[in-house]
């Protein structure tokens, strides 16, 4: 039978408050409401810490620019290896696609394991049942295991059943995440409990310089504020105009900031901040949980359930947004015939990606059985594949813009802004990369990233056979919509293909099953 020409589309059904809420809520995750302390200790004090947290996220900022222009000019599933694609062609396209998954599952795992933790530091050894095994000093509980199952599995479930409710669901989850850390600032704050002397010593502290704390902090950024790279993802979805993202990318990222910022700081002020990070608990051990700590005891058992609440809204809304991320990139991807047609598939009734919403649950749950060290080694690892993408945003918004491969237009951003961005993907990923460097990757990181890397090479040799005879002009069609590069004979069978063809069989079993 003939390779399809069909172009299968996604259902506009998203609006701007279901993308914030994707956005942002991806942007926050369990490292804001668990790891400040330990940030505050890497990056020397409050003030490296917030600054880093400041700064990072202006450099996000500029990344932006770039996001938004190339959204309003290719609306399409899969974003960043779209934009790839239109600035460097078919290879770049695949390694941005292929380093840019591993980071969306690895998040999507990430999160779904940290739930577990936060009810280990709530309900010491309520989950610590039916010891499994000890994977890189991380023992793994049945108990830990089933709740992280139970999640992934009722979150694709979701998912699977249609985006729109996906969308509603993190739009809930993102306000209560927003109610309750506005509640706990302002009640530390008003309560009396803030008292700025806390903060001081403000840096310099642990044997860390004041400027190499804040690099340290923005060498993070990808990690901080991936989320807002959702939105691209989720373009093809959208039900209002695409030109229409600049507001939500800035608002979502200047808002995370924020987030990321106030509880660093309020946490910090509750008592001296270099006694926080030593605090013991009743027994004599290390406090686990030191901002839950701090806040119960600014605020009593009602600020530490404000504090749980966002801190399992953020949990959720980041499993949430990255299995929508996941599954629209592989979609995108399988649509051009760069991986197999399975992910392409969309579901007849609720209008998904369902085969690939599928695949990103079963293989994120296999995740919790090897414990959450070696998910961090995952997920550092994966911010480089991050930095790649934003590299491939912002290099294609300047080679559209410089190359004249788009028309002009009134919306178009400077070049220098796109280079800029270009410029800063590329530090962020030189502070990974490069031995020396504070944010250098761990031998393990290095390790997980190689297996990676070599896993896509011998993919993209042994699999992409149906790519590899596909023209350029089907291929540009594919990815982006475009019919101008299309053949007369190509173009014919864009326009004929029917569910009554031999061109798409998928459409035939949509109305065979919708007919039943």
């Amino acid at each position: 039978m003939a390779e399809s020409h069909e172009r299968v589309e996604l259902e506009k059904s998203l609006n701007p408050a279901n993308i914030w809420a994707v956005a942002l809520g991806s942007i926050i995750g369990w490292g804001a409401f668990i790891q400040s302390p330990n940030w505050m200790m890497k990056a020397g004090g409050p003030l490296p810490l917030t600054l880093g947290f400041l700064l990072g996220g202006a450099l996000m900022l500029i990344v932006g620019f770039s996001y938004a222009y190339m959204i309003a000019k290719f609306p399409v599933a899969g974003g960043e290896f779209a934009y790839a694609y239109v600035g460097f062609g078919p290879v770049a396209s695949y390694v941005c696609g292929w380093m840019l998954s591993v980071g969306y599952f690895g998040i999507v795992a990430l999160n779904a394991t940290a739930v577990p933790v936060l009810f280990s530091i709530l309900t010491p050894g309520l989950l610590k049942v039916g010891y499994l095994w000890t994977v890189a000093g991380w023992p793994v509980y049945a108990g830990e295991v089933a709740v992280s199952l139970g999640l992934l599995w009722i979150l694709g479930f979701v998912n699977y059943r249609g985006v729109k409710s996906t969308g509603n669901l993190q739009l809930i989850l993102c306000g209560l995440l927003c109610g309750a850390v506005v509640l706990i600032v302002l009640g530390t704050v008003f309560t009396g409990n803030f008292n700025m002397e806390n903060l001081t010593p403000a840096a310099n502290q642990n044997n860390v310089p004041m400027l190499k704390g804040i690099i340290l902090i923005i060498a993070m950024a990808p990690f901080l504020y991936v989320g807002f790279d959702c939105i691209p993802q989720a373009a093809e979805e959208f039900n209002f105009p695409a030109n229409k993202t600049l507001f939500l990318i800035f608002s979502a990222i200047a808002v995370g900031a924020f987030i990321y910022a106030a509880l660093a700081v309020v946490t910090a002020a509750v008592i001296p901040w270099m006694e926080m990070v030593e605090l013991k608990d009743a027994a004599g051990n290390p406090e686990s949980w030191r901002t839950g700590a701090m806040i119960k005891q600014a605020l009593g058992g009602l600020g530490l359930a404000f504090v749980v609440i966002a801190v399992l809204a953020g949990m959720l809304t980041g499993i949430n947004g990255f299995y929508m991320s996941s599954s629209r990139l592989r979609f995108g991807m399988a649509r051009a015939r760069m991986m197999p047609k399975f992910f392409a598939y969309i579901h007849p009734v609720h209008k998904t990606p369902s085969k690939g919403i599928l695949f990103v649950m079963v293989i994120c749950s296999i995740a919790p059985f090897f414990g959450r060290e070696v998910l961090n080694w995952v997920v550092d690892m994966a911010a480089v594949g991050t930095g790649v993408g934003y590299f491939f945003t912002c290099a294609g918004a300047y080679m559209v813009l410089t190359k004249g491969l788009r028309p002009k237009s009134d919306d178009d951003i400077s070049p220098v802004m796109a280079a800029a961005g270009a410029i800063v993907s590329l530090g962020i990923i030189v502070l990974q990369v490069v031995p020396g460097m504070p944010a250098f990757l761990s031998g393990p990181c290095w390790i997980a990233l190689g297996v990676w890397i070599a896993m896509g090479a011998v993919f993209y040799f042994t699999a992409m056979g149906r790519f590899r005879q596909t023209s350029k002009g089907m291929v540009g069609y594919l990815i982006l919509g475009d019919k101008s590069g299309l053949t007369p004979e190509e173009l014919a069978a864009v326009e004929d293909c029917t569910p009554t063809t031999d061109c798409e069989v998928d459409l035939v079993e949509q109305e065979m099953f919708q007919n039943k």
